[in-house]
């Protein structure tokens, strides 16, 4: 059974001095469903260039894991998990890019009705450091018109 929810994302995007940092904040509508004692959350991403891709976020408290699974126009897919580098891809209309991040930071504070999710990692690219981030996730049934 899954809950409407509201999600919001906060991300501090840090490109070592080579460009000024962004700040990207969005809310969205989404769901969440327990499956096999993981948490799902799934909303449609209209944030430039990603059209409205459907999102997936797999987080798995036991083992300190979260997957991003994006579909099509803005296919994605990347594991965050501490003190691990873990290769993933970004698929735009000119290719697959690829990619890994190495978590440095991952807390994992949720429950049924709500819940925060904090990454801070090293955005690699063709092997080198691209960028820092600081990724906030948070969900809650507060907000959502039923």
């Amino acid at each position: 059974m899954s809950k409407k929810v509201l999600i919001k994302l906060e991300n501090k995007q840090d490109f070592s001095g080579k460009q000024p940092a962004v700040d990207i904040k969005h809310e969205f509508n989404g769901e969440l469903y327990i499956k096999k004692e993981k948490y799902y959350l799934s909303y449609n991403d209209h944030s430039e260039g990603i059209d409205g891709a459907r999102t997936i976020l797999k987080i798995d408290p036991e083992r300190e894991r979260v997957l991003l699974l994006r579909e099509e126009p803005a296919e994605m897919k990347q594991t965050f998990k501490k003190a691990e580098k873990i290769k993933g891809y970004f698929k735009t209309a000119y290719g697959k890019l690829e990619l890994a991040v190495k978590t440095s930071d991952l807390k994992i504070d949720i429950e049924d009705n709500n819940g925060i999710i904090k990454i801070e990692y090293h955005l690699f690219l063709g092997g080198e450091l691209s960028s820092n981030h600081k990724l906030k996730l948070s969900y809650s049934k507060e907000g959502i018109e039923n």
